[in-house]
C-alpha cells in the first residue's frame, strides 16, 4: 500500500472519500473474497444438511445421505435443482432445524 493517500470528510468519515492510489475505498457491508471466505455456497449447504440429519428419522437420512451423494458427482442442472427439493422438503418438515438448509438452498438459486 505504499504511496496510497486517503483523505475522508464528513461524520464518522463516511461522508465525502477522495483515494489516490490503488484499491477499494470500503464504507460498511462490502464484503472481500466472496462468501465466507473461501467457503461455497454448496459447501455451505452441505454442512447445513449435516448438522440437520441428526433431527432425521432413518429413512430421511437415508434419504438425505443419497441425495449428498449424487450432489457430489456433479449432476446435471435438472437434477441438481431437483436435489436442492429434496433437502429443502426435509428441511420444511423438520421445522427451525431445518431453517439453515432452506436458506442455504434459497442462496443457491439465487
Amino acid at each position: 500500500m505504499s504511496g496510497d493517500s486517503y483523505t475522508q470528510y464528513g461524520a464518522g468519515s463516511i461522508g465525502k472519500a477522495e483515494h489516490t492510489g490503488s484499491g477499494d475505498i470500503v464504507a460498511g457491508g462490502k464484503r472481500v473474497g466472496g462468501p465466507e471466505a473461501g467457503e461455497s455456497a454448496i459447501e455451505t449447504l452441505l454442512a447445513e444438511v449435516r448438522a440437520m440429519r441428526q433431527h432425521l428419522g432413518e429413512g430421511d437420512r437415508a434419504e438425505v445421505d443419497a441425495a449428498i451423494e449424487e450432489l457430489n458427482s456433479n449432476p446435471p442442472e435438472d437434477r441438481f435443482r431437483r436435489l436442492l427439493g429434496t433437502f429443502s422438503g426435509i428441511a420444511t418438515l423438520v421445522g427451525e432445524a431445518g431453517v439453515p438448509v432452506i436458506n442455504a438452498v434459497r442462496a443457491l438459486l439465487g
